[in-house]
């Protein structure tokens, strides 16, 4: 053994087995029926703490705390070693956090009689909110609401009473607790979206010094990376319930700070924007929506979900023509397909002498459109999946979750540039990857959205619905098989054999998700029909072969628009 691990070994473990602290009252981590088995607790948690103890080679002890506010209070009195526990800047005052493993969002219960649509509403003078006192959504809470009423309470069936007897309007917590508890509120319904996500994380009191953190830090990356706490969620069904958090960012990336504009500031453009902003480079944005635009420049953009909750300060506009021409280093089109072509031609304008175009778009044909206007040699292609992102207003955007960008060259490879690029997103806190082959993964990618699209706007119902109804399931497995069967033929390489698991998996981890298709549709705006399921035909007829599923998709959902 080494000297730094023999020290960190002596600073984790001072009695002999590593003392664990974990939360009951979490029963997505920590199952109830698993406390009382005699063989010790089962669960995420437990097999986490398990896996930690045996790389420090000793013993574990579980410490078991009714809630995670009385774990909390524990640390400053040396009854646990470590704690699983959600990460809070309250708490941060005396518990040295890792990243976190795993996210679970949180939400509202309210009477669907209401004046409440969405989570923001809730925030009004008059309005109670029952919250378990301690919970990392509560800390969030004190912090945040500013006119309603907290109503503390000490566990979640305490705060569901204060609902259910009228001392409360809303009942806040994990929403995954809220699906069960929804159904005993007369006329409950769970507000869309969340107002925060609970980040789980492994905490140690602050005396236990640097090394210690950081060793705990090196373990819950490598078992994100490794695919363990995957395995641990699919182990004990908790795939879907809850999400991976995506890696943190290694300090040692130090990508340079560039000038970005984003044309396109939707739901996905604004994420971009946000986060790019918020680690000192200098971002346009770009958008025809007035009231977004006024919004940004007076109140600043808002970026909440798997990234946090962040207002940033950037510079938003209506006419490119304010940006100056040939100044931007990098330039991302995050338009809808059908503004592709025209955001090409602004990006050549304001593009710099070494400046380089990214295109981030759902569907097929994006970098080929921008080639007409600029060498593919300037050209990045992205591919973003499973953000599950939506607008929640007027300088306001969330998302779900936060998976992976791929970015490739366009003619292919891995450059010099583009890693600098990948580097700048990273170093923004996305998950991101160069790609050699970005055509693979803009296919798979297509084939996702085809599964998904169509049947959700056709049905209006969210990518889990879809996935739990055998009619509609149906379908969107058919869509897929055809573009998939598209792109074998064209010899585009897949990285997987069975279609309908791999579609399956994509959304498992955004099944709350309205597809952007969808959310037009609500809008009663024209989609990307044409780039999605109406593409598929069109690919199938370059190699004699037909997507009469697609087809038919495409032309029920064209019909629809013609209404609009």
């Amino acid at each position: 053994m080494s000297a730094l691990e023999a020290s960190v070994r002596a600073s984790l473990v001072p009695r002999g087995a590593l003392r664990v602290g974990i939360n009951t009252s979490n029963y997505l981590l920590v199952p109830a029926a698993s406390t009382s088995d005699s063989c010790g607790p089962i669960g995420v948690v437990p097999s986490l703490g398990t896996e930690l103890a045996r790389r420090l080679g000793v013993e574990v002890k579980f410490v078991p705390y009714a809630s995670p506010g009385a774990l909390a209070d524990e640390a400053s009195k040396e009854a646990w070693d470590v704690g699983f526990i959600g990460a809070d800047p309250k708490r941060a005052e005396f518990i040295s956090f890792t990243s976190p493993y795993v996210e679970i969002p949180a939400s509202y219960v309210v009477r669907s009689g209401s004046s409440f649509k969405k989570t923001e509403d809730v925030d009004a003078a008059g309005v109670r909110i029952a919250s378990v006192t301690g919970s990392a959504f509560d800390l969030w809470l004190q912090r945040h609401v500013q006119r309603a009423e907290i109503v503390p309470a000490q566990t979640m069936d305490a705060a569901l009473d204060h609902v259910l007897h009228g001392r409360a309007d809303v009942l806040a917590g994990l929403r995954d607790r809220l699906i069960n508890d929804v159904t005993k509120v007369p006329e409950g319904i769970i507000l869309e979206g969340q107002f925060m996500s609970v980040q789980q994380a492994v905490g140690v009191a602050r005396n236990r010094g640097s090394e210690a953190i950081d060793f705990l830090n090196t373990f819950i990356e490598d078992v994100k990376s490794s695919g363990f706490v995957d395995t641990l969620l699919e182990k004990h069904g908790m795939t879907g319930r809850l999400l991976v958090a995506p890696p943190a960012v290694p300090p040692c990336i130090q990508a340079p700070a560039m000038k970005i504009v984003v044309l396109g500031c939707g739901a996905m453009g604004s994420i971009y924007a946000g986060l790019l902003a918020s680690t000192g480079n200098e971002v346009w944005v770009v958008d025809v929506w007035q009231a977004h635009i006024d919004s940004i420049r007076d109140r600043g953009l808002r970026v909440e979900g798997a990234s946090g909750d962040r207002t940033v300060q950037l510079r938003a506009t209506t006419n490119s023509d304010d940006i100056g021409v040939g100044t931007a280093d990098l330039v991302i089109i995050a338009t809808k397909a059908s503004g592709v072509a025209s955001a090409a031609e602004v990006a050549t304008k304001l593009l710099g002498p070494q400046g380089v175009i990214l295109t981030i778009q759902n569907g097929l044909g994006a970098g080929d459109r921008i080639a007409q206007h600029v060498a593919p040699e300037k050209v990045l292609i992205g591919v973003a999946s499973n953000f599950g992102a939506s607008m929640k207003g007027p300088g306001h955007t969330q998302h779900a979750s936060m998976n992976l960008i791929c970015i490739g060259e366009m003619t292919g490879g891995v450059t010099e540039r583009l890693q600098r690029v990948v580097d700048l997103w990273a170093a923004a806190g996305f998950t991101v990857k160069a790609c050699p082959n970005i055509n693979t993964v803009i296919w798979e990618k297509f084939i996702c959205n085809c599964a998904n699209s169509g049947s959700c706007t056709l049905t209006g119902m969210t990518v889990g619905e879809v996935q739990d109804n055998p009619g509609a399931w149906a379908v969107a497995v058919a869509c897929a098989r055809e573009a998939a069967d598209v792109a074998r033929a064209q010899g585009i390489p897949l990285s997987f054999d069975n279609v309908e698991e791999f579609v399956r998996k994509f959304g498992s981890t955004v099944r709350a998700a309205k597809p952007s298709m969808l959310q037009d549709h609500l809008a009663k705006r024209c989609s990307e029909i044409d780039a999605i399921n109406g593409a598929v035909p069109v690919e199938a007829a370059k190699v004699g072969m037909s997507a009469p599923v697609n087809q038919i998709v495409a032309d029920l959902i064209r019909a629809r628009e013609s209404t609009f």
